[in-house]
């Protein structure tokens, strides 16, 4: 029945309603008297009637009409409501859940929106004739009752779960539910995620983060991490056990907790150096508390966006070089020249180099350097030149490689250098970045002369039986092989 046909007939109703009231009020106000007629004049009743009566038919009628259009439109209202959340229920990403909460048919589906079939590759209609324990794996189905009983205590909780397809693939969710009363029933309220995606990212992370701690660990380097303050973040366990700590207490303590202030502020000052640049530098450390000589490397860590949120310092034990670096400076193995150590302090100091690698397993890399036409200049341009083009050669070498790299001189146009912690695959990085310096030279230099180095690279394996002078043999072939491929390029 339309509203229209629903006001009339109410207001029909409220006219006879006001009908009887108007007869009552006529044989109470209004008596008979001996004739049968009315006391009152009939124009005074038709006046009471039109002045009294009719304005109440008018407000009654007025206050229906108010009443039922209210009426319409908070049926209006719960329309649109219900088609919104309905909606919103339908194209949920997340899979939404109704539940039974109570009785024997806890757990059964009372409602499901597409998502959820999707995610679990039913139907809509095939998920609503099952018991939520059907699409979980079976040890994440013994877990339901229990938490159906917290749910029922008015406990909203949030977890983990393990749900199971149509086809049996079992993929991992989180679950957000609570309890929903309607009336006297009450509902479960389940939204499920799938993580699967999520979890794949964690467990990438989770190796990522376990391969880096294991190379933390592995090395003999003491490696600690510290934020802008010098606070420490990590210390890897060389590092806790130069200091004597076990665990992980030390996280959040300063450097200067367990340091002398002039070693803390040698530091700070290095740590303000990589935050002002941003660069990653180097510099020799006298450790007071081991009395020893480290190389410290301090580089920065960046977030995202760009900004050094810690530095990462890597502490090389590099006492004993340091001691046969200062024994050889007092027994003058160095050449005059070029400053460098010259032959009788390499093979001094290469032993000892070989020595300390096959102790610590670690390879070393020899390279061997030859200054092209050397000769040439000498004649042509005098010995002065030729020991400018000498001290040239130096600088590029010592522009490419790092000041604790050993170098030397050990003949006449001849140099070797042995860098410190070069893995062999570095070779490519270190020629690279040595013609980059050397192309970088003859384009600035105003001499009459074109620098033209010659280089080999030859690496020692500390599980092999390699003796200083194969290793340098094996260098100098290789330098050679270089210098003729580079005149055959040039005669073509």
């Amino acid at each position: 029945m339309k509203e229209e046909q629903k006001i009339i007939l109410v207001s029909a109703a409220g006219g006879a309603v006001l009908w009887t009231i108007d007869a009552l009020f006529d044989s109470a106000m209004f008596p008979k008297g001996p004739s049968g007629s009315s006391l009152l004049p009939g124009g005074m009743h038709e006046f009471f009637m039109r002045s009294l009566l009719l304005p109440v038919f008018i407000v009654f009628g007025v206050l229906l009409s108010g009443f039922f259009a209210k009426r319409r439109r908070l049926e209006t209202a719960l329309r649109d409501n219900e088609i919104r959340y309905r909606m919103l229920f339908e194209n949920a990403g997340d899979a939404i859940f109704i539940l039974e909460a109570e009785g024997e048919n806890a757990g059964r589906i009372v409602s499901v929106n597409k998502a959820a079939a999707e995610m679990h590759g039913y139907t809509v209609d095939e998920l609503l004739s099952r018991n939520i324990t059907d699409l979980n794996a079976p040890d994440a189905a013994q877990e339901i009752p229990a938490r159906i009983g917290r749910l029922l205590k008015g406990e909203w909780f949030k977890a983990e779960s393990r749900r199971r397809k149509k086809d049996g693939a079992v993929f991992p969710v989180e679950i957000s539910a609570g309890t929903l009363e309607l009336g006297d029933h009450k509902y479960i309220l389940a939204f499920d995620r799938d993580i699967t995606e999520r979890k794949a990212v964690e467990k990438a992370l989770k190796e990522s983060e376990d391969k880096y701690r294991s190379v933390m660990e592995s090395v003999g380097d003491s490696i600690y991490l510290v934020d802008r303050a010098c606070r420490y973040l990590f210390l890897n366990k060389k590092h806790l056990a130069r200091l004597g700590l076990e665990g992980e207490g030390y996280i959040g303590r300063a450097y200067g907790d367990f340091h002398s202030p002039e070693e803390t502020n040698e530091l700070s000052e290095n740590v303000e150096t990589v935050l002002k640049t941003g660069e990653t530098i180097q510099h020799e450390h006298l450790s007071l508390r081991d009395n020893r000589y480290f190389l410290r490397t301090l580089s920065p860590v960046k977030d995202v966006d760009g900004y050094i949120w810690a530095v990462t310092v890597v502490s090389k034990d590099v006492n004993e070089l340091k001691q046969l670096e200062n024994k050889l400076r007092n027994l003058s193995f160095t050449d005059d020249l070029t400053g460098l150590y010259n032959r009788r302090g390499f093979f001094t100091m290469i032993e000892q180099i070989l020595k300390l690698a096959k102790r610590e397993k670690r390879g070393v890399f020899l390279v061997y350097a030859d200054l092209d036409n050397l000769k040439a200049i000498n004649d042509l341009l005098g010995h002065h030149e030729g020991d400018q083009a000498l001290v040239q050669a130096v600088a590029i070498l010592r522009a490419t490689f790092r000041e604790s790299d050993i170098m030397a001189r050990i003949g006449g146009d001849e140099f070797v250098v042995i860098p410190m912690d070069s893995g062999e695959d570095n070779a490519d990085v270190i020629k690279a970045r040595f013609q980059k310096n050397l192309i970088g030279h003859n384009e600035r230099t105003d001499h009459p002369f074109t620098l033209s180095i010659s280089l080999g690279m030859a690496y020692y394996d500390p599980d092999s039986s390699c003796s200083v002078d194969e290793l340098l043999r094996r260098a100098e072939k290789l330098m050679y092989d270089d210098k003729c491929l580079r005149k055959r390029l040039k005669s073509n």
